[in-house]
């Protein structure tokens, strides 16, 4: 997922946003338990974060967050450089779009989903800037409801380890559902290494946490290592980066 200063009112701003069900937009950055645990990291309410507002008990508003750059990120232009992603390509945890834009740039078809619906505003938004057409629609990543065998390829830029442990084991058996045989995954994720030796305020996930997660619902590895980039001049993230495909 990503973020967003848009604060505007969602009166009469959705009328093109597709919704798929009933979401609350709302999802888990901890509760974890055990290796994975990432303590003290509270429930987000992404929707309310995306308003401008403030997303959880004791968390203040925050108007520019930092991964807000108006660009797609380095590992998914590293995915398309590799010849990785192929026909029918959803972006999971879509956010403002970025990514999803850039592969639309690049001719693929794809589709862009985010629990919160302001956040596809705006998405919305920067594909009509853009000059590209991409399927933007709210859905639950851990149900994906209405999508069956539809995709080549699915896109995850950061969005598994906003997920609990049971979330996630939620969200690999929708996306294997919601692709088709072969398919392949492309997902990066906060490594457990962050936790090494200092405080670490966000989400993090285990190599184990990632194998059973998602090998338990059918995804063969084909790659997995890990990769450290700096988030701020001061600060720096080690982030899981995995290939995977649907057995």
């Amino acid at each position: 997922m990503t973020w967003t200063s848009f604060s505007a009112s969602l009166d009469g701003s959705l009328k093109d946003v597709e919704l798929r069900g009933s979401i609350a937009p709302r999802a888990t950055l901890a509760e974890m338990t055990g290796p994975t645990s990432s303590p003290n990291v509270p429930e987000f309410d992404f929707d309310a974060l995306y308003r401008g507002e403030s997303p959880a008990a004791g968390v203040p508003a925050i108007t520019t967050p930092p991964w807000d750059t108006k660009a797609p990120k380095e590992t998914v232009i590293g995915w398309q450089g590799a010849g990785l992603v192929r026909g029918e390509v959803l972006d999971i945890g879509c956010g403002l779009g970025d990514n999803a834009i850039y592969l639309a740039k690049q001719g693929h078809s794809v589709t862009g989903l985010d629990i919160s619906p302001t956040a596809l505003v705006t998405a919305r938004e920067r594909a009509v800037d853009a000059g590209v057409d991409v399927r933007f629609a709210v859905a639950d990543a851990t149900t994906l409801d209405g999508y069956t065998d539809a995709f080549d390829t699915v896109i995850d830029s950061g969005m598994y380890h906003c997920l609990d442990d049971d979330a996630k084991r939620r969200y690999a058996a929708a996306v294997y559902r919601a692709t088709r045989p072969g398919a392949r995954l492309l997902l990066s994720a906060f490594s457990d290494a962050n936790a090494q030796g200092q405080e670490w305020p966000r989400p993090m996930v285990s190599e184990q946490t990632l194998r059973d997660t998602l090998g338990d619902a059918g995804w063969e590895f084909t790659s997995l290592g890990s990769e450290t980039v700096p988030l701020s001049p001061d600060d720096v993230a080690t982030f899981w980066l995995l290939q995977a495909e649907r057995r």
